[in-house]
């Protein structure tokens, strides 16, 4: 299936596939400013993330390389998505402002995430590729949070 950012943005049906998982560890030290460390949680694994009606929800499922198994990581519905395209890129983010964008349906299925919620979505097109985002906050730790970025 195409992926269309615009069509994601709009609550449009989608598939796209992740050769790649990265998970870092970001942790705050000023307003501007963060320490990133990577980890090494689903650093062998690829990605589908997926809406099939539209106006569904977002399911992310993640086939973890080492362990030979595929599982459900996540599911969340968007209620409102920005879209924003340049002469570089073409994006769909949630805010990161009020919050209350992303309902989740199906928690963070990875204990290693420490209980937390997924507060932003983003699915883009750069250089002809498919680059997408989640932000998860830990339950009960405002000292750091966990960036999953998927690539092709």
């Amino acid at each position: 299936m195409i992926v269309s950012i615009k069509q994601i943005s709009e609550g449009g049906a989608f598939m796209a596939d992740f050769n790649n998982v990265i998970v870092e560890r970001c942790h705050y030290i000023n307003a501007v400013e963060e320490r990133v460390e990577k980890t090494l949680i689903l650093s062998n694994a690829t990605a589908n993330i997926m809406r099939v009606f539209n106006n569904a929800p977002i399911l992310i499922k993640v086939f973890d390389n080492d362990f030979g198994i595929e599982a459900p990581l996540a599911k969340f519905r968007i209620s409102s998505a920005f879209y924003y395209k340049d002469e570089r890129a073409e994006v769909s983010q949630t805010s990161m402002v009020r919050g209350n964008e992303i309902i989740e349906e199906m928690p963070i299925t990875l204990g290693e995430f420490e209980s937390g919620k997924i507060n932003m979505f983003m699915i883009s097109k750069q250089q002809g590729k498919t680059i997408a985002f989640i932000i998860v906050n830990p339950k009960d730790n405002d000292e750091y949070y966990y960036r999953i970025r998927f690539t092709q």
